[in-house]
């Protein structure tokens, strides 16, 4: 089973950046965090981020419910250029084992006004039925936090001509 949450915004930048913002940008600052979701505070194992196939495994502040270190796996799937990307994360921490894994997705369009109009989505995937209702209450409370807080970093990214992390 799976549960989906959406955010969208229309950014001020070139479409290259808006594209490449929420990957190749400062996750750090993406993601810092919300409720039981401890900040990340960087990666390891990241030669290959950015490609198809390639992956980084994020190192997590650490909270109550997470230990601090390195956890998880991400992965991009697939990266079509200037238009979308879609990325996976899994070996979840165990406070989170109620989901199986994550799928990251950013559609990126340009409008006849020179903004882009950008569409989020994360979907999580329930390790069963039984789970799922945590699950759905996961996403739509504490993911769903963090991706509208982090639609707002990523945007500032890219529309500060700031240099990428990665190339």
């Amino acid at each position: 089973m799976k549960t989906q949450y959406t955010v969208t915004a229309v950014f001020h930048c070139p479409l290259e950046r808006a594209f490449k913002a929420p990957i190749l940008g400062d996750a750090t600052k993406i993601l810092p965090g919300y409720g039981v979701i401890p900040p990340v505070v960087g990666f390891v194992d990241d030669a290959t981020w950015g490609q198809v196939g390639g992956h980084r495994i994020p190192v997590f502040k650490g909270s109550l419910f997470n230990p601090a270190g390195p956890q998880t796996f991400d992965q991009i799937l697939v990266r079509e250029e200037n238009r979308y990307w879609k990325w996976q994360l899994d070996q979840l921490p165990w406070s989170m084992r109620f989901i199986t894994k994550c799928q990251g997705e950013w559609k990126c369009n340009g409008n006849d006004d020179g903004t882009i109009s950008v569409v989020w989505t994360y979907t999580l995937f329930s390790a069963n039925a039984l789970v799922h209702p945590m699950a759905y209450l996961f996403t739509k409370i504490f993911w769903a936090g963090l991706q509208r807080q982090g639609i707002k970093e990523i945007k500032a990214i890219a529309e500060s001509g700031e240099a990428f992390l990665y190339a």
